[in-house]
């Protein structure tokens, strides 16, 4: 598709612009962005696993550079290596040829620099909801008063500093992210990453999680890389993302998210939220998989009739 071209839904007879042409604000936002160093190389990673004796590659020649205070989101489907990335990212994978850049210096396994937060909540359940975030601060070699100080501030941010003293297993899903997010950001990394780590929440805890996590990177210096199957709340979050498709794992191409900030509920039904998705979406299906965000269409299924089943009663 040609700049410019528009494009027609098959929902209704509704134009939408091209996804690639950037209102005023978004195209200034960007060119700054790009003035910034890179916090986050990715150096033409390649990634192969050993499966019954042949080697299957994973992830190929992936090249990408996050710039700082930058929020990136990673999307593609089953099969992309989105999750290997962000392992290898971590430091818990380490690539098969390639390097991670942190600052320009080559890194090897995990570091201070960088803070996960997993699908899974993986808050320590012997520790209370401070001491949990009170963790990190204190292997970085902190007091325990001073990080106890530290940790009671970072609980008021995310505002459940009342339930300091609380166990993981009295809190909700998205309670136990939102400590999740304060203990890994408590350490002071450079980067966050966060491989899925909302898509174990109902939708409504969901949208109040974005929320939570771009008001606290709206107020603190960190760069976030954001893995995520569903392409809604990659175009909410991200100022770019990185699409990638699958068998093996290659960049298939970078968008710029043309949506204001600070992000506002009612951008997400307008033209150019609906253009960026409906881009996505093409993508997905040009990969020849499944999307994982489609609903199931009308599927018959032939089946042998065993038993003539009838209203009677008897």
């Amino acid at each position: 598709m040609e700049k410019g071209e528009w494009l027609m839904t098959d929902k209704a007879e509704h134009t939408l612009p091209d996804y690639r042409d950037l209102p005023p604000d978004v195209a200034e936002r960007m060119a700054q962005i790009k003035k910034r160093d890179y916090v986050l190389k990715i150096d033409h990673v390649t990634k192969e696993f050993v499966q019954k004796r042949s080697r299957v590659k994973a992830l190929d020649d992936i090249e990408f550079g996050v710039h700082r205070r930058e929020l990136v989101c990673v999307v593609g489907p089953s099969g992309c290596g989105k999750s290997t990335l962000i392992r290898i990212l971590a430091g818990l994978e380490d690539p098969t040829s390639g390097h991670i850049l942190m600052d320009g210096k080559s890194v090897h396994g995990p570091g201070a620099d960088r803070g996960m937060v997993f699908q899974k909540y993986t808050l320590f359940p012997w520790l209370d909801v401070c001491q949990n975030v009170m963790f990190g601060i204190e292997m970085a070699g902190v007091s325990r008063l001073e990080a106890q100080r530290q940790a009671l501030q970072w609980l008021q941010m995310i505002g459940l500093e009342q339930f300091a003293k609380a166990y993981p297993h009295q809190l909700s899903g998205g309670m136990q992210q939102r400590v999740a997010i304060a203990r890994a950001l408590a350490a002071s990394p450079r980067v966050l990453l966060m491989d899925e780590s909302f898509s174990a929440l109902d939708a409504q805890t969901r949208t109040k999680m974005q929320n939570y996590l771009m008001e606290i990177w709206r107020k603190i210096d960190i760069t976030i890389v954001f893995i995520t199957h569903d392409l809604d709340e990659a175009i909410y979050l991200a100022d770019r993302i990185l699409v990638l498709k699958p068998n093996p794992g290659r960049v298939e191409e970078v968008i710029e998210v043309p949506l204001s900030r600070p992000r506002r509920a009612e951008q997400m039904t307008s033209d150019e939220f609906l253009a960026t998705k409906a881009h996505l979406e093409e993508l997905i299906r040009s990969f020849g998989v499944p999307d994982e965000n489609a609903e199931d269409e009308d599927v018959k299924i032939d089946l042998p009739l065993l038993t003539l089943v009838t209203d009677k009663v008897e």
